[in-house]
């Protein structure tokens, strides 16, 4: 007798010290049936695995959940003959459910449910012909065979979850489409911790109530259904789990008022135990994932809600990433769409303006001739037609710019470029402001450090970036203000910047003794219809096109266009322009 409990002591041993071996439960559970059935000397022996079960026993919840997977025969010679009879199933499902060693009356039947905590796995069903009984011994080494099974199984298990968790926080990071990561984390959910089905439900947005986002262990049609369905925080465990930010396990829902029935009972899966873990990202809690079982003997224990909650905490940054980046992406779906309209907006406002004002243009001059011998007899007609001209002008000029905007957004812009004096362009820039110069008593300083100076450029557009940025300058100068324009050779395309672009480049710059640029206001100045100031804008006009206009013109000869401005110091205006090599 002895002799027998140490043989079964030092068998025991050495499974448990050779346990790496057995990396999958199936391995595990083969190995603890041959030595069940040496260790009891028993005729044969029979491993019933755990199955899933059918469609109809669902309903109601309860099956015999068990068949027959691997027969052991024994080693001694006098039961070689013996006939074999295996016990019932429905013995077999009752030992399960008792989660004990049981001795079957007449000894010759004994059975072994082998159990990863309160989750029977497998039963084993060793036989012995009536003239060789089981015993007490027998009993005895297959329930410690039981608990190290038991042992073996939860690290087993605990290892493969958190290899799988590691797996899965890389799988998860990388998937970006939200409903199929959400997919991905319920099916994992259900397998990490061997339950039948899963959901994540999601916080709603100024509501008291949780929404299915994903499910897993259901049927299509069941799936769709609950994606309609909402769950009140109140009253159900999900909202239980959110308010308080704890997990919970409940292992036979039907004896807790908190559990909410209304979706189980419209489900083919009957809900018995269930986990519900809080998903949390950025400290904020976002929705729960649950896990469900049907059968009271599929309980959960600590190692589920263990690595269930890790898995959620992974599985909430992946959402709310996922969340952020979807409406990072339909934001910038909708500015796209925005700006599309807005641009053909623009060009169709400008072709629809462009044709009636050269219909005004036209008729100008004809007025202009008919009263070029009547001056004396018409004076204030000839006034209002100098104002006219100068209203079309500036009219022509918004409509010119806002075309030519259009033209650089959609790439139409084509330079043509050739080597120009650009001392030249601004006295010819210079000279077409000549009035409006005087008109307000500014003065003016250019004095180039040379003359020549050439710049590799499309003439007219260089023309178009000097002419916005004088006016700007003139517009906001005070009655008797200077202005100052320089220009000089560069190496750099930006002076003292870090990434400097090597030149040679020519650089232009305009000083105006202006009101200045807030700093708070200067990222804005160069996008389209932003405006500086309000006040001032309303007093001086224009539509905020005239910078963003010179900057995109500037960048797309290969230059850089940028402003030195302090509240009430005035403005300088800098911009390069390549020069021949």
């Amino acid at each position: 007798m002895l002799k027998r409990q140490i043989n079964a002591q030092q068998a025991l041993l050495r499974l448990s010290v050779h346990s790496g071996r057995y990396t999958r439960k199936m391995l595990l559970l083969r190995e603890a049936g041959s030595m069940a059935v040496n260790l009891t000397d028993a005729a044969v022996g029979y491993l019933y695995l755990r199955s899933g079960a059918d469609p109809a026993s669902k309903l109601i919840g309860e099956t015999p959940h068990y068949r027959e997977a691997f027969r052991f025969d024994g080693k001694r010679a006098d039961q070689s003959s013996v006939t074999v009879e295996s016990a019932p199933l429905e013995l077999i499902e009752a030992v399960s459910k008792r989660r004990e060693v049981a001795l079957l009356p007449g000894n010759t039947h004994l059975l072994v449910p082998l159990r990863r905590h309160h989750k029977v796995m497998a039963v084993l069903d060793l036989y012995r012909p009536t003239k060789y009984p089981f015993d007490a011994i027998d009993v005895q080494n297959m329930t410690d065979l039981a608990l190290l099974i038991d042992s073996l199984l939860k690290n087993q298990h605990m290892i493969a979850a958190h290899s799988a968790l590691t797996d899965l926080a890389q799988d998860l990071s990388a998937e970006l489409d939200l409903s199929v990561l959400m997919d991905k984390i319920v099916r994992a959910a259900s397998d990490i911790t061997t339950s039948q089905a899963s959901s994540i439900l999601l916080l709603q947005p100024g509501e008291d109530s949780l929404r299915f986002a994903a499910a897993y262990g259901l049927s299509d049609a069941e799936r769709e259904t609950l994606r309609r369905w909402t769950v009140p925080i109140q009253g159900s465990g999900a909202g239980l789990v959110v308010t308080n930010r704890q997990p919970l396990v409940n292992n036979n829902v039907m004896r807790n008022s908190r559990f909410y029935s209304g979706v189980s009972d419209n489900l083919s899966v009957k809900t018995r135990s269930l986990i519900a873990v809080p998903l949390i990202a950025q400290d904020e809690v976002i929705g729960a994932l649950e896990v469900v079982n049907q059968r009271y003997d599929d309980e959960f224990d600590s190692d589920d809600v263990t690595i269930l909650s890790l898995f959620a905490t992974q599985a909430a940054t992946a959402i709310q990433n996922a969340r952020l980046l979807a409406d990072k992406q339909a934001s910038l779906i909708e500015l796209n769409r925005l700006e599309q309209r807005k641009s053909q907006f623009i060009a169709l406002v400008s072709h629809e303006l462009r044709t009636p004002l050269n219909l005004v243009s036209g008729y100008q001059v004809v007025l202009r001739e008919n009263l070029k011998d009547a001056a004396d007899t018409y004076p204030d007609a000839l006034d209002s037609l100098d104002h006219l001209e100068k209203a079309t002008g500036r009219l022509t000029s918004l409509i010119t710019n806002i075309t030519s905007m259009y033209n650089l957004e959609t790439g139409r812009t084509q330079l043509m470029l050739e080597e120009r004096d650009l001392v030249e362009i601004v006295e010819k820039v210079l000279g077409e402001h000549r009035q409006w110069i005087q008109t307000k008593g500014l003065v003016i300083s250019f004095a180039p450090v040379a003359r020549p100076l050439h710049a590799v450029c499309d003439a007219l557009e260089v023309n178009r970036i000097l002419d916005n940025l004088l006016s700007n300058a003139i517009k906001f100068t005070p009655e008797g203000g200077k202005i100052t324009i320089s220009m000089m050779p560069v190496e750099a395309r930006v002076r003292g910047a870090d990434n400097a672009v090597k030149g040679p480049f020519i650089q232009v710059a305009i000083t105006d003794t202006g009101p200045g640029i807030d700093q708070l206001q200067l990222e804005s100045i160069f996008q389209r219809f932003a405006q500086v100031d309000n006040h001032l804008n309303r007093l001086q006009g224009g539509m905020g096109l005239g910078l963003p206009l010179a900057k995109a013109l500037v960048e797309k000869h290969g230059g850089e266009l940028w402003v030195y401005t302090a509240r009430g110091r005035g403005s300088t205006f800098y911009f390069t322009l390549p020069a021949p090599t």
